[in-house]
C-alpha cells in the first residue's frame, strides 16, 4: 500500500510518526485520568463485513486527529491510529480505527508479539476499533517467516477479539499465495495497484486488472479484497518522482474500474490523506481544487456517499 521503488522503510517510518504524534494529541486531550488499562465498556459491534451487510467501509491512511472532522465530512468511517486506548478514544462517534501493528516488507513489526497480544486482550471490546494492520506489503519471498508471523497475529485476533477483522495490504512484486487468507487467516487483503505514473499522461487502469487477476491465482477471494484507490503524487516528495496525482476524471476512471471488478467490497483504502514526505506528496488532503490542484476530495465524496 505505501511507495514502491525502494522507500517501504521510509514510509513505515512516516506512519508510525503519524501515529506516535496522534497518541500524544489525544493524551493530552484527554489527562492522566484516563490511563490504560483493558477496556471494560460495553461489548463492541461487530467490526467485520457481516456487521454492515452490502456496506463498504472507507478508510483513509496517514492521518492525525486534526484531520477526523474532514475525513467525516467526506464520508469515511475508519481512520489508522496507534493501538492505544487514548488515540482509540479521540476517533469521533461515526468513525472507527484500524489498529497499525504491522511491519513493511520484510522489516520488524511495529509490536513484539508480547506486546501485541497484549494489545489485542486490551482493545477486543472497544467499540470503536474495526481491525488490526497485521503489515503493509509483505514480502515472503525474500523473508519466509513473515507469513507465519501474520498468521499466528490473524489466529490471535480470531481467537481474541472476534468482531475485529485483521487486514494485510499486497503489492505485485511479492508473492501473494503465501500471504493468502487460505494460509494466513487473514479477514481482509487490501490490493495496491498505482496506475498513474510519469512521464505517461494517462493512467494505465489494466494495472488494476493486473493485480485482481494475481490475487485470484494465489485463492484470494474476491469477497475479502479491499481496493486501494491512488490519491497521491511525488511531484513535492524528497524522494524518487514516479507517481503523480491523477486528475478528477482519472480517479473517476479509476473508481469505475474497481466498482466493476469488486464491486461491493467489505472497504477501500484512499492512499494517502497524509503527506509522507519521501514517498506522498502531493496527496488527497492537499487536493481539494486549490493551488491547481485537481479537487479529488470531491470525487471521493461522491463515491463515499454511494456506498
Amino acid at each position: 500500500m505505501r511507495v514502491r521503488s525502494g522507500v517501504a522503510a521510509a514510509v513505515t517510518l512516516a506512519v508510525l510518526v503519524t501515529g506516535l504524534v496522534a497518541g500524544l494529541v489525544v493524551h493530552a486531550r484527554r489527562g492522566p485520568s484516563d490511563s490504560g488499562g483493558s477496556y471494560r465498556g460495553p461489548p463492541a459491534t461487530p467490526g467485520g463485513p457481516a456487521a454492515r451487510p452490502g456496506g463498504t467501509r472507507h478508510l483513509a491512511l496517514n492521518t492525525a486527529p486534526h484531520d477526523f472532522a474532514r475525513l467525516r465530512a467526506l464520508g469515511y468511517d475508519v481512520v489508522d491510529v496507534k493501538p492505544d486506548e487514548w488515540p482509540v478514544r479521540g476517533v469521533p462517534d461515526g468513525m472507527r480505527a484500524l489498529l497499525w501493528v504491522g511491519n513493511s516488507t520484510c522489516g520488524p513489526f511495529e509490536l513484539p508479539f508480547e506486546e501485541f497480544t497484549a494489545a489485542v486482550r486490551r482493545l477486543a471490546g472497544h467499540p470503536g476499533v474495526y481491525g488490526w494492520y497485521l503489515s503493509d506489503e509483505p514480502n515472503p519471498g525474500a523473508c519466509p517467516w513473515v507469513a507465519g508471523e501474520i498468521r499466528r497475529r490473524a489466529e490471535y485476533v480470531r481467537r481474541h477479539a472476534p468482531g475485529q477483522v485483521s487486514f494485510v495490504s499486497l503489492t505485485d512484486w511479492q508473492p501473494m499465495r503465501a500471504v493468502a487468507p487460505a494460509r494466513t487467516g487473514v479477514d481482509l487483503v487490501g490490493l495496491d495497484p498505482y496506475p498513474c505514473v510519469r512521464p505517461r499522461p494517462g493512467c494505465d487502469l489494466g494495472e488494476i486488472d493486473r493485480m485482481v487477476r494475481m490475487a485470484g491465482a494465489a485463492g484470494i477471494p474476491r469477497r475479502v479484497i479491499v481496493p486501494v484507490f491512488q490519491t497521491f503524487g511525488q511531484s513535492c516528495a524528497d524522494g524518487t518522482y514516479r507517481f503523480r496525482l491523477p486528475t478528477e476524471g482519472q480517479l473517476r476512471a479509476i473508481l469505475r474500474r474497481w466498482d466493476r471488478l469488486v464491486p461491493d467490497p467489505p472497504m477501500d483504502v484512499s492512499y494517502s490523506w497524509g503527506r509522507q514526505r519521501k514517498s506522498a506528496c502531493p496527496t488527497l488532503a492537499d487536493a481539494d481544487g486549490r493551488a491547481g490542484r485537481p479537487d479529488l476530495q470531491s470525487v471521493m465524496r461522491e463515491h463515499n456517499a454511494r456506498r
